[in-house]
């Protein structure tokens, strides 16, 4: 456990780690989907210098965007009304997991289409049993409400990315403290004032206060993930050069071991399938090798050559049928006998079928 103070310090590192990682540079053309963190993010890209975008879908956020300085654009993110490369970077940031995961993919897609570099930021699911309940019960009461609230795990969204984006470079940004009791409990009666406010049923809000109740209750707080694609070969910006909070003091950086991995380059393709080796003529069963030969020992002498086979005798020839009339001329499947097509060969699968010798007629 520690203390708010350094609890919040961290927090704060966290949020300069995934800032980093955007890298947004001066002049760049942004688009944001939706409103996270009440704008913060948005604002501080408009300090440096971003020509920003946001999109959203309801007149309150659209208010917000206009106070903030940005460009509204009301619409769906499944359908960005933007030509393509209109944006340097699209940005979806704790936007995604609210919405219906059947449009996951068309949404990733059009950040794709309309933007350079698409980022998704994202929370990791949670690790830990208060949490992992948590999250159910909050999903719950969101569906039956008519929305969603459900998290992915880092390689849910590498896949969907890496399908629209030729490079994808991944980070998850992990906390190394544990929050005091007081935050858990403080945290836990925020979301239970929340689920009451859906309706959330009574006995799912009991079982929640009474797990946070226990000795041992912990919330870790979630992972970050963030994900940025680029198109295949493009060099990745180095960086955002510029603090998210130039003013605040951060947690000293944890140690070497636990320190999380920067932007991790994008995975190399995979090695070239050698080709299967090509199979004996037939059925694919290859041919018996011969038997080793004898080591030479006592008594041994070298084998005779073979004696070549003799030739078979030609059979008499056969009187060929004529096809009754009005049948197919390829006969019907595995002819049955008097059925095969006339001069057609009879040698099919590996075996031959030949009529008995037939009495000749009287004269």
């Amino acid at each position: 456990m520690t203390d708010a103070a350094a609890f919040q310090r961290e927090s704060y590192r966290i949020d300069e780690q995934i800032w980093n990682a955007l890298a947004f540079r001066k002049g760049e053309r942004a688009l944001f989907l939706g409103v996270a963190n009440e704008g913060a993010w948005i604002a501080r890209a408009l300090e440096i210098g971003l020509d920003v975008t946001v999109l959203a879908g309801d007149s309150a956020a659209i208010a917000l965007i206009e106070q903030l300085g940005a460009t509204p654009m009301r619409g769906s993110a499944t359908m960005i009304a933007a030509t393509e490369n209109a944006y340097d970077i699209a940005v979806a940031m704790h936007y995604l997991h609210e919405m219906d995961p059947g449009f996951h993919a068309q949404a990733i897609a059009e950040m794709a289409r309309v933007a350079r570099r698409a980022a998704i930021v994202e929370p990791s699911p949670p690790a830990d049993p208060l949490g992992k309940r948590i999250a159910a019960l909050y999903a719950r009461a969101k569906r039956e409400g008519g929305q969603f609230e459900g998290y992915q795990p880092l390689e849910y969204w590498r896949k969907l990315l890496a399908s629209v984006k030729g490079d994808v470079w991944q980070n998850l940004f992990t906390f190394t403290r544990v929050p005091s009791r007081d935050a858990v409990r403080e945290t836990v009666s925020l979301i239970l004032d929340a689920m009451a406010i859906e309706a959330m049923p009574k006995k799912y809000l009991n079982e929640l206060r009474e797990m946070a109740g226990r000795r041992d209750a912990q919330l870790l707080p979630l992972s970050r993930i963030v994900l940025v694609g680029i198109g295949a070969g493009e060099p990745f910006p180095p960086g955002s050069g510029s603090a998210f909070r130039p003013n605040v003091v951060l947690e000293p950086e944890p140690s070497a071991p636990a320190r999380p991995a920067a932007a991790a380059p994008p995975l190399p393709p995979p090695s070239p399938t050698p080709p299967s080796p090509v199979p004996a003529a037939g059925f694919g069963f290859a041919p018996e090798p011969p038997p080793p030969a004898p080591a030479p020992g006592p008594g041994w002498s070298a084998p005779s050559p073979p004696v070549p086979p003799r030739p078979k005798p030609e059979p008499p020839p056969k009187k060929q049928r004529t096809p009754a009339p009005g049948a197919s001329p390829l006969g019907a499947p595995f002819a049955l006998p008097g059925e095969e097509p006339e001069g057609a060969p009879k040698d099919g699968f590996g075996w031959s079928w030949e009529p008995p010798e037939e009495d000749e007629e009287p004269s």
